[in-house]
């Protein structure tokens, strides 16, 4: 079933999965791979399929066509591949009236790994200790984020099911969840499937990337691969860009975008940036910046799927 004489290199693998509610097809034949002990991305405009997809995965909602293989089972997610799975898709929902710890211990329960030394780990994992003994009815968005986030990591799954997990949380806890999907990975080698809008994230978390738009998963790559594939720029700032333009053009080099930000972008490498910054210098053109940079996966994922 897996490349690689039988050795399983993939975790999950849906082939030509499709889904349709009424006339809308919602997954159009997708086809996904995520490697085993990585961290895959998968990212999209809002309405891509992106939940739809991952319910398929977690045996959520059926599919109208095509198959599911997680862990090898060609049946797809089986209660023993649920026992190793976490997950948090959508929105989170809890016993409003129970305590965070609570809940967490309704949930180890049903899980049958019960430990409260566990519990008291997730809590501290996802900065929600002082909070522990709180009522869920007065937790605010984000820390009922986290609370799932620690429900999902709660077995130590060898499998993790994230659809937006760092939605509604500011920049500390997006830093430390960031932190704690890393050290899960690493540490435990804890299969990763995140699906996220804030492609800046994706661009420090994830190993592999998938790209859904109206249905179709219409690229995977590996982040080293996009790094790879996409092209340098030289980006200059300078007092004047109408000037830096004659400047250039009457070198020759016409590769170049201007910015709304007063940045000019060179794509002609065939000078490094110690060749502009002489020019724009002789050109008595005041130079704030300039560097070598490579396109951001934001970037790419416009260049992929079209659109500003």
């Amino acid at each position: 079933m897996f490349p690689g004489g039988g050795k399983m290199e993939y975790c999950v693998v849906g082939r030509g999965l499709c889904k349709s509610y009424a006339s809308k097809k919602v997954l159009d034949n997708v086809d996904i791979h995520v490697p085993i002990n990585h961290i895959y991305g998968l990212i999209g405009p809002n309405g891509a399929g992106k939940s739809t997809l991952l319910k398929c995965i977690m045996n959520l909602i059926r599919v109208d066509g095509g198959n599911v293989q997680v862990f090898g089972n060609p049946a797809g997610m089986g209660k023993h591949e649920l026992n190793r799975t976490g997950s948090l898709i959508e929105s989170p929902y809890f016993y409003d009236d129970l305590t965070g710890m609570e809940n967490l211990l309704v949930h180890s329960r049903y899980m049958g790994c019960y430990d409260k030394k566990r519990l008291d780990e997730v809590l501290d994992e996802v900065d929600l200790t002082k909070d522990a003994g709180k009522k869920v009815a007065g937790y605010s968005m984000g820390m009922r984020q986290r609370l799932a986030i620690a429900r999902a990591i709660l077995i130590k799954p060898e499998l993790l099911i994230l659809d937006e997990p760092i939605n509604a949380l500011d920049p500390e806890g997006i830093r430390k969840m960031r932190e704690l999907f890393i050290r899960l990975n690493v540490e435990l080698g804890t299969t990763i499937i995140i699906s996220s809008h804030i492609l800046s994230e994706m661009d420090f978390l994830a190993g592999d990337i998938g790209i859904m738009r109206d249905g179709r998963l219409i690229k995977e790559k590996t982040m080293k691969e996009i790094h790879q594939e996409n092209k340098e720029k030289i980006v200059a700032k300078v007092d004047d860009l109408s000037k830096a333009v004659v400047v250039l053009e009457e070198r020759g080099i016409k590769n170049y975008k201007i910015l709304d930000d007063g940045q000019i972008q060179i794509f002609d490498l065939t000078h490094d940036t110690s060749y502009y910054a002489e020019l724009f210098v002789q050109s008595r053109l005041k130079l704030y910046q300039i560097d070598i940079v490579k396109k951001t996966l934001e970037e790419y994922f416009f260049e992929t799927v079209g659109g500003n």
